[in-house]
């Protein structure tokens, strides 16, 4: 499925990120939060060259100094293979949060803006695990990104943390167009980052 450039809405970008109900453990009443510390995108040009590696890290978590994302920078008229990986780096050994998204393909969804290309998903939750719930969907660990245009702008990313609610699906197809036409979303924000971004 490729979609249309979006426009980006309000710069934002949380000081600690945080997965609600995500994680080992039985909750009952309540949710249990694992921090995300670092949130990792690595291009990769899908024709062909040296992956390009940028970061937003909050190494403090919940304390008074806000995290940073790296400015990314990519080439125009360039076609990357996206991946994205999540990480506790507050706990040692670090925690790998991409493999917690990945055991629960089903109630996550990346979403993204950006005003200067298009992306496309490249998985789908019967990649990680059997399909047991609705439709086979896309999460968003793996992408394909357009760089189509020259000039500088932003990269959004949001995950979305979407269980069934009372027995029904919440996460959707249409979950990426709501976003893009700014309406309402199911579920709850695990991640909101705004990178700054460069396509020259």
């Amino acid at each position: 499925m490729r979609l249309p450039a979006f426009a980006l809405f309000a710069l934002f970008a949380t000081a600690a990120l945080t997965i609600p109900g995500c994680g080992d453990g039985n909750v009952v009443g309540g949710d249990e939060s694992e921090i995300i510390s670092r949130v990792e995108l690595h291009f990769t040009p899908v024709g062909g060259g040296e992956t390009l590696s940028f970061a937003f890290s909050d190494p403090d978590g919940d304390g008074g100094v806000s995290g940073e994302a790296q400015r990314i920078e990519l080439g125009a008229d360039t076609d990357y293979r996206l991946e994205l990986r999540l990480y506790n780096d507050l706990v040692t050994p670090a925690v790998d949060i991409g493999e917690e998204i990945a055991d629960e393909a089903e109630e996550h969804m990346f979403l993204f803006a950006t005003d200067l290309g298009n992306y496309s998903y490249d998985d789908l939750e019967s990649d990680y695990g059997a399909d047991a719930i609705g439709d086979d969907l896309p999460v968003g660990l793996v992408h394909t990104v357009a760089a189509d245009v020259a000039g500088a702008g932003n990269f959004r990313v949001v995950l979305r943390h979407l269980p069934e609610l009372n027995g029904t699906p919440q996460k959707a197809a249409d979950l990426p167009q709501l976003f893009a036409d700014g309406d309402a979303l199911p579920g709850d924000v695990d991640v909101d980052v705004v990178f700054e971004l460069v396509v020259q």
